[in-house]
């Protein structure tokens, strides 16, 4: 009977399948027919899409069980690492047929050898736990929609300067933003999840909207579109998850609105950032004009884009050239070891200062510095140019900087087994347990495609702090349901056999 137990992670995955095969041909096909250089780089494109693809399709398919977080990581090397090798993008096209081959058989490597260990441990599901640490009632849901409101208040005030009269420091300052981030990042995922289970007030579900919608609106304006789109990504996920159907329209549409936007942000950055990057304070009624004036910022760049536009200060780049790094992993391969030696770690010597929190420990570095090493060591920017604006490297390309192809493969042992393992914990477990909102936080981190390793460890450790105090103080133990029912038709099953001898 122990045998049966797997069946109780039943994953119905709806319509998923047939549009992942549907958005898989197109995608495909699309790869197959843009003119290059050399066919070859067509089907290695086409390669690096399957294996980044081929983790979706086994989750979609109930194949791989528990939450998608090693899928969720590995759809994002179709814009950042398999796209690009056939672009027009002058970052990928500066370097020759032979090194974008190269940089596109890492990447394969590097996905074949993370969803192998991954699917390993997520292939089947464990035995049930008896019990699961969870969230129970509607406090639960009450405290995750005061989250959501208190994160809009706090972009609101950031970004309109209203702060500086709570005298926080930079210690303070950095755990107050970075419990909010948290709790916002938790608090989105389980109320879309709920709101796609059906599991909603008519009233919830119009307040979770709408909060989303102003959390977008205000965190926005700090001209910085990567929090708000993170969050939008992972609500679409968890809604997905709990519908088991992809909403197509709002998706397309809102990703063609960060895209719209994204032309004209260089020019928004121009006229509200400082020297250092501090953004002029606005206030919550002139939204309105300065919404339009990036609208006509964005048109005007769509209009008139052309080659005197800059690529190195952001102006000028599409959307999915600002998202590729694989150009990072070419500056590196290109370079290392024969002009300038691997970092053989140094990048990962901050990781372990990156779990202190910077309210004890003022001289932690920064969460960029590993970045800003590897800008510095390849000649991109010196310290004070990275501080203002950092070029993003991305996992990969910093575990190549360190210690090459193997480096590469290290990586993808390392992220197949912890996501992986965390997966494997989610398989069976209650969307409110511990377990599974562990899982959610590192689905969260999963489609960073920009972080390195440093940025990647603070994060965790600092949402792990408000994970732990949720565990601690709202979170009680609670008899696996599931399995009770389980053991209880299993007893029904045994008791009819026997009496029918």
């Amino acid at each position: 009977m122990m045998n049966s137990l797997p069946l109780l992670e039943k994953q119905k995955k709806g319509n998923l399948e047939s549009i992942f095969w549907v958005l898989a041909t197109v995608l495909i096909i699309y790869e197959l027919f843009v003119e290059t250089e050399s066919f070859w780089l067509n089907a290695i494109c086409i390669l690096v899409t399957i294996l980044a693809l081929l983790p979706s399709y086994l989750w979609a398919a109930g194949k791989a069980l528990g939450l998608p977080i090693f899928p969720m990581f590995a759809i994002t090397f179709i814009w950042t690492y398999a796209l690009p090798l056939i672009s027009d993008n002058p970052n990928v096209l500066g370097y020759s047929v032979d090194q974008r081959l190269f940089a596109g058989f890492t990447t394969l490597s590097f996905l074949a050898v993370g969803c192998v260990v991954w699917f390993r441990l997520v292939r089947k599901a464990p035995v049930p736990r008896s019990s699961y640490r969870l969230l129970t009632g509607t406090k639960s849901n009450k405290i995750f929609f005061l989250a959501l409101l208190a994160s809009v208040f706090f972009n609101i005030a950031s970004v309109a300067g209203w702060l500086g009269v709570l005298g926080l420091n930079g210690g303070s300052f950095s755990l107050l933003r970075n419990t909010i981030i948290a709790f916002t990042a938790l608090s989105s995922f389980v109320l879309s999840y709920k709101l796609g289970k059906g599991e909603l007030t008519k009233q919830e579900s119009s307040a979770i909207v709408l909060l989303l919608i102003g959390f977008m609106i205000s965190s926005t304006l700090s001209f910085l579109l990567i929090t708000s789109a993170t969050v939008f990504l992972s609500s679409v996920a968890a809604f997905t998850i709990g519908r088991r159907k992809v909403p197509i329209v709002l998706l397309l549409t809102v990703v063609l609105c960060f895209s719209f936007l994204h032309a004209g942000k260089a020019e928004m950055r121009s006229r509200y950032w400082g020297a250092y990057g501090q953004s002029s304070y606005i206030q919550p009624w002139q939204y309105p004009v300065v919404y339009a004036e990036w609208v006509s910022s964005s048109i005007e760049e769509t209009s008139f884009r052309g080659e005197e536009n800059s690529y190195s200060s952001g102006a000028g780049q599409t959307f999915s050239d600002r998202a590729s790094v694989v150009q990072m992993l070419m500056m590196a391969q290109s370079l290392s070891p024969q002009t300038v030696p691997f970092l053989n770690g140094y990048t990962y010597q901050i990781l372990p200062e990156m779990v202190v929190p910077r309210l004890f420990y003022p001289q932690k570095p920064w969460s960029h510095e590993g970045t800003f090493r590897l800008n510095i060591h390849y000649g991109r920017q010196s310290r004070e140019q990275a501080r203002r604006a950092t070029i993003a490297w991305g996992l990969l390309a910093e575990a190549y900087a360190n210690f090459g192809y193997f480096g590469c493969m290290g990586l993808a042992t390392i992220l197949g087994l912890a996501y992986g393992f965390v997966g494997r914990l989610s398989i069976n477990a209650p969307i409110l347990s511990l377990q599974s909102l562990v899982a959610v936080f590192l689905m969260t981190y999963a489609i960073q495609s920009e972080w390195t390793a440093g940025v990647y460890v603070a994060a965790l450790s600092q949402h792990a702090v408000v994970l732990a105090a949720m565990a601690i103080f709202l979170m009680k133990e609670k008899p696996n349901e599931q399995l009770t029912r389980f053991n209880q038709y299993s007893a029904a099953l045994s008791s009819f056999g026997t009496r029918n001898r």
